[in-house]
């Protein structure tokens, strides 16, 4: 079939001409001869058929047709334009009330004095309270019978149950008030010479509970729809009307990030080619691209890059996994926790450091191994960090033995079962511990993982792998910690979800291990020096380039370089910038397929310097 070409204006005109004269007796055809002019009338309305041609042509092809157009032509598809996202953001609130303090001294073990930087703002005599370690898993209340203002010396009434490390927050709980800041509460990155107002919405309620400085985190959305909402760590620090109590403040403790403007036309395509070339599913691109089209929504966090990564050595398939901000994921942790009182036979409740992350009620396994004397125990009740048994205990148990909350497999397994599941999925790498025990055994015995079974992280099956399975009746309980939100949503789509097929029909292909997880982060660190331009200050501009760079490396997907010439580009794209010279990295940073570059350090610092 001839390939259809639009033909031109002066072609028509041309081959007219041609053929009047070819063929009549007409020989004046000159410009304003009648028969010119008739021809030439004709000539403009065949061009502009050609032309209304060539523009359906176009826009029956995605690859060519723009704007309402793109939008038909790709719905054909299923396929609709990403609409513009609002960025999202963790807020923690804190009280500038608080009587707080850090260790200046770490000790291990047992200890009845506790070394801080400054205790001047403590009472000077006991007993009161003080909590030591907040926001850690050592976290501990002690009584305290003297201050001594002058050494920053306590003196506490009964040994400490954890080690203390240097830095540990140490507040004052005694007289202190506990704090609730609603949802709603509205908090701003201010204004900046380059970057307007930015406010952010909480969505949950924080809690500061007497005797912490800090809240939980929770989750904040901006008010600003796309691109222009998203800020750095620690940029949201004042509220927008009154603060929820007198001295309260606020900080974001991760990025702004997954504001995105509305989908432009080229980004629509390449999405549409991506998606349409990985309709076969199982691919890696198919993978890849349906993970990208996902947004969590408890959370509205959005999947910005992703990349695939297969190792050979353990046959399981990652797909790693950004939402902008160097992906802190969340998780749901079946609690375990340390017996804090030695318990008898027969007591009907135990006491544990802290069961604040316990359930109110549910199954423990009190975990003596390799002692026989371990047991399964349900609870009913808690109160201040005792669990209140449902019957009294089999066994005694010592002092610091861990108590585990757990999730009952099986009750009973089947002659020679081998394959479970787990309640909660994704499962967090190597975060399970299971358990098992038969009806001819005396005690329970923990499972190695890798060697006496197999876990599929991503559904939470496991199969037990000697071929001979479990002796009939026994009992399985599994302890653990595992994915929500975002990775979770992930997940289902990867996998699918065999109760509800037409939102989740699955991407992988059956036989392979696919674990979503978060990327590995690579810290860069940039030093620079800066010469500005006449009529400005060094020290005006430099907290521009400083964010410009970190901007540049945050903006980065997972797997992309870290180019050391954008690093000068993006400085050069600051007013004021009349050279910069970078000191570090020397050349480009190698960032791998499982790693994110950021610009950040663990304590979310900033890691670039201007000078």
């Amino acid at each position: 079939m001839t390939l259809f070409t639009p033909r031109s204006y002066e072609t028509i005109l041309n081959d007219s001409i041609a053929y009047m004269k070819a063929l009549t007796a007409i020989n004046d055809f000159t410009v304003g001869s009648v028969i010119r002019t008739i021809l030439e009338a004709a000539a403009i309305e065949d061009d502009e058929q050609y032309f209304q041609m060539a523009q359906l042509l176009d826009m029956f092809s995605f690859l060519t047709s723009e704007g309402p157009d793109l939008d038909r032509r790709l719905a054909d598809f299923n396929l609709f334009r990403k609409n513009p996202q609002t960025a999202a953001t963790k807020l923690r609130f804190f009280d500038n009330n608080a009587v707080t303090t850090s260790v200046a001294v770490e000790t291990t073990g047992a200890v009845t004095s506790i070394q801080v930087f400054n205790s001047t703002k403590f009472p000077s005599v006991g007993p009161y309270v003080i909590r030591v370690g907040e926001n850690t898993s050592r976290v501990q209340d002690v009584s305290v019978l003297t201050n001594n203002s002058s050494t920053g010396v306590f003196t506490l009434a009964a040994a400490t149950l954890f080690d203390i490390q240097l830095g540990d927050r140490t507040t004052l709980v005694t007289g202190a008030t506990s704090r609730v800041v609603s949802i709603g509460t509205t908090a701003q990155a201010p204004a900046t010479t380059a970057e307007p107002t930015k406010t952010f919405i909480a969505k949950e309620i924080a809690y500061i509970p007497a005797g912490n400085l800090f809240s939980n985190e929770v989750r904040a959305s901006c008010t600003i729809v796309g691109t222009p909402g998203n800020v750095g760590i620690n940029r949201v620090n004042k509220f927008s009307g009154a603060a929820p109590f007198s001295g309260c403040g606020v900080l974001n403790t991760i990025p702004g990030a997954g504001g995105a403007d509305r989908e432009s036309d080229q980004d629509f395509r390449t999405r549409a080619l991506k998606q349409l070339q990985s309709l076969s599913r199982g691919t890696p691109l198919a993978i890849v691209s349906s993970a990208l089209d996902v947004v969590d929504p408890i959370t509205g966090q959005r999947v910005v890059s992703a990349s695939l990564y297969e190792d050979f050595s353990s046959d399981e398939v990652i797909l790693y996994i950004d939402d902008g901000t160097g992906l802190d994921p969340d998780t749901s942790v079946l609690p375990s926790d340390g017996l804090a009182v030695v318990s008898g036979i027969g007591d009907t409740s135990i006491t544990i450091n802290t069961n604040q992350d316990f359930p109110t009620s549910g199954i423990i396994f009190v975990d003596d191994l390799p002692s026989p004397s371990s047991e399964l125990v349900n609870y009913a009740s808690k109160g201040a960090n005792t669990l209140n048994l449902s019957s009294g205990l089999v066994n005694a148990h010592n002092l610091s033995t861990l108590v585990y909350y757990i999730d009952e497999i099986s009750a009973a397994a089947e002659s020679g079962q081998r394959r479970f599941n787990l309640t909660n999925f994704p499962v967090v790498r190597a975060s399970d511990r299971i358990w098992v025990k038969a009806p001819s055994a005396s005690s329970w015995v923990l499972l190695s993982r890798g060697v006496d079974y197999k876990l599929n992280k991503g559904t939470g099956e496991f199969q037990i792998l000697s071929v001979a399975g479990l002796e009939v009746g026994t009992q399985v309980i599994a302890n653990y910690t595992y994915y929500i939100n975002l990775i979770a949503s992930v997940q289902r789509t990867e996998e699918g979800v065999l109760s509800n097929p037409g939102a989740y029909p699955g991407v992988k292909a059956a036989g392979i291990f696919l674990s979503v997880e978060p990327p590995i982060l690579k810290r860069i660190t940039v030093i620079s020096t800066i010469t500005a331009s006449p009529g400005f200050s060094e020290a005006d501009i430099a907290p521009l380039v400083q964010s410009a760079l970190e901007n540049y490396i945050s903006s980065l997907k997972i797997g992309e370089d870290v180019i050391q010439a954008k690093l000068i580009d993006v400085a050069f794209n600051i007013s004021g910038v009349a050279d910069i010279h970078i000191t570090m990295p020397l050349n480009n940073v190698v960032v791998l397929e499982r790693e994110l570059a950021v610009p950040f350090g663990a304590s979310d610092e900033s890691l670039v310097t201007v000078n």
